[in-house]
């Protein structure tokens, strides 16, 4: 025999806008973190450089969430790859570094393929 679930309209919205909001931030991720890999290379950044570089780095230490959110939500352990790419990029001081972080930010960024390639394959039927 099957339970039945009691999920209100506004739990239904709830989750709908959480998804939103991950979504964005999971988008939002895959534009800055390559970017702030590619500040951090620069051998002579300049005062934009160094001010984009400032900001992203604010962007990610001021937003408080938790990892397994997306495990819950999407069945991926995307915020947690994100997390870890910014912790070894924003780190990075050496070459060393730089191949770890690499690693992770690769990782980050075929997980996010593979939803994008999943959220469009929805989004079309």
């Amino acid at each position: 025999m099957q339970q039945s679930v009691n999920i209100s309209l506004k739990d239904i919205n709830s989750v709908n806008e959480a998804l939103l909001v991950l979504r964005h931030f999971i988008d939002l991720s895959s534009r800055l973190l390559p970017f702030l890999d590619d500040l951090q290379r620069k051998k002579d950044p300049n005062e934009q450089d160094e001010f984009d570089k400032q900001r992203i780095i604010s962007v990610y230490e001021n937003y408080h969430f938790d990892t397994k959110t997306s495990e819950i939500l999407i069945g991926s352990n995307i915020l947690e790859l994100i997390n870890e790419s910014f912790k070894t990029l924003a780190a990075c001081s050496s070459e060393n570094n730089y191949e770890i972080a690499q690693k992770k930010l690769v990782r980050f960024i075929l997980e996010h393929k593979r939803l994008s390639d999943k959220w469009n394959f929805v989004g079309a039927n």
